[in-house]
């Protein structure tokens, strides 16, 4: 028996559960703001030609699917055990959390391919514009992260 455990009923001693919090509306709302901020560093990119505002709208666009798998799976954790799924869905985290890293993964190609192109036929951009869009979107993303800090045990909400 470990340190602080009870096996028997797989709670420990300070009598708070690891179970999966709630965080439908934190979820509900970063989808909404993450992607209303999708479309206009979209819009923005287009208009003052800069690459990096639209590549940065489709790093933004992976983070709603993201926020989308981690809800989902969020959801599915907390159904209970099946006769085909003995140990139920828990495991939909993990799965959801390496979906996630393949997005990134794709973002991330997408991103250095235009750049490279972007790097041999450059483009003026009006960087005003360029910072403004930026900032607003540290801002979105410092607090979408703010919705899910009570969340660090789960690999998503990480």
């Amino acid at each position: 028996m470990g340190a602080g455990h009870n096996h028997a009923n797989g709670s420990d001693h300070a009598g708070h559960s690891h179970a999966p919090a709630d965080f439908g509306r934190a979820f509900l709302f970063g989808i909404i703001l993450n992607t209303c901020f999708v479309i206009v560093e979209a819009a923005y990119g287009w208009i003052s030609g800069s690459m990096a505002l639209i590549a940065d709208a489709g790093h933004n666009l992976s983070d709603v699917l993201a926020l989308m798998l981690a809800w989902g799976a969020s959801v599915a954790a907390k159904k209970a055990p099946t006769d085909r799924f003995t140990y139920g869905y828990k495991s939909s985290t993990i799965l959801a959390a390496l979906a996630n890293a393949g997005l990134l993964l794709v973002a991330i190609g997408a991103i250095l391919y235009e750049t490279l192109h972007r790097m041999a036929q450059p483009a003026e951009v009006q960087g005003e514009t360029m910072a403004i869009v930026a900032g607003i979107g540290i801002l979105i993303n410092a607090g979408t992260a703010a919705l899910f800090l009570r969340g660090q045990h789960d690999i998503n909400i990480r």
